[in-house]
């Protein structure tokens, strides 16, 4: 990948020896999350045949932005993408050094703009998703990039009493009946191979596909650098897995990242069950809210708007500057039915 400058600016891919200076920006950016972390990208890159890419702006060797994406090859030509499991990509700024409006909305117009520049000379096509706290996409509007809402539901978890009175009559009873059901349930150290053949079942109950590796799975469930994890689950009396959940987080956040169900036991409660243990747990590590990740389908959002979250917006950015590439890319998936 080529450098790009501008006067007394540069984007540059962060360095192994830089990861330490990029992962220090991330903790302080108001987009800063574990998935634009040098961590997740060594997990991603290890279980999958993708390329993380990490780009940043540079000025007097400070960083002043980045961006975070998925290197894809498709139909000879290069992608930036989401990645499987990884929720949030893209753009990251610092905190504002000034209470000035005008001052801050100059510095991060000029850092995105730049980073748009240069993202669209390396790319055919650019498809990511932005953790929500990036809201101003006017410089890359204004270059002609779709930027499209997409939905998430946050559940506060900081008072588990607060939290269970305000869940759904349905919710609550199911609860119940998981807690009557007399399977084992709880943190649980799952085996990943366990895992993905519930994952496996879920995804394919209806006549789908899964697209996650196992090897992704795996890594998602044991890699050691993730050190703010945990998995809980459900065995039925045959000690057969029946429904899982893997939970990571970060300084902000918790993340409902994978979850799993037997299609024979969605009626057993299980599923809320694990929920509700989860908000509890996460409750007493003093972690104020959990992500559940999407309410874009709306089957699975009905089942979420039962524990009572708030909805919150992030933003899916999308660019193509090839357009015969773009042509080919849609035709191909209309074939395919996608």
């Amino acid at each position: 990948m080529m450098n790009y400058e501008k006067p007394a600016m540069c984007v540059r891919e962060i360095t192994e020896r830089e990861t330490s200076l990029w992962d220090a920006f991330i903790q302080d950016s108001p987009q800063g999350s574990l998935f634009a972390s040098s961590i997740w990208k060594n997990v991603i890159e290890r279980a999958t045949s993708s390329k993380q890419r990490i780009f940043a702006v540079w000025k007097n060797d400070k960083i002043l932005g980045g961006a975070v994406l998925t290197e894809k090859k498709q139909i000879g030509k290069l992608a930036a993408l989401n990645a499987l499991l990884s929720p949030y990509l893209g753009f990251a700024l610092p905190p504002s050094a000034s209470s000035k409006i005008s001052e801050r909305m100059s510095a991060e117009h000029e850092t995105l703009k730049t980073l748009a520049e240069f993202l669209e000379k390396q790319y055919a096509q650019i498809d990511i998703n932005n953790y929500p706290t990036l809201i101003d996409l006017r410089p890359l509007i204004e270059r002609g990039w779709s930027v499209r809402p997409r939905y998430t539901y946050l559940l506060d978890v900081s008072e588990p009493e607060k939290l269970w009175a305000g869940f759904d009559g349905n919710i609550r009873q199911a609860i119940k009946k998981g807690e009557k059901a007399g399977f084992q349930h709880g943190e649980m150290n799952c085996p990943p191979s366990e895992i993905y053949e519930l994952l496996q079942q879920t995804l394919t109950k209806n006549g789908g596909k899964n697209p996650i590796e196992e090897s992704l799975v795996r890594e998602i469930a044991t890699a050691p650098e993730i050190q703010n994890r945990v998995i809980f689950g459900a065995r039925a009396d045959d000690n057969q897995l029946i429904s899982v959940i893997i939970c990571v987080w970060d300084r902000r956040r918790a993340y409902y990242l994978l979850a799993a169900n037997n299609p024979k036991h969605l009626s057993s409660g299980a599923s809320s069950l694990l929920i509700w243990e989860l908000a509890q747990h996460l409750a007493s590590l003093g972690i104020p809210e959990l992500d559940f990740i999407g309410a874009n389908i709306p089957g699975i959002a009905r089942f979420k708007e039962g524990f009572n979250p708030r909805l919150e917006t992030y933003y899916r950015l999308e660019r193509w500057t090839s357009l015969p590439f773009r042509a080919v890319k849609k035709a191909g998936q209309k074939i395919l039915g996608r």
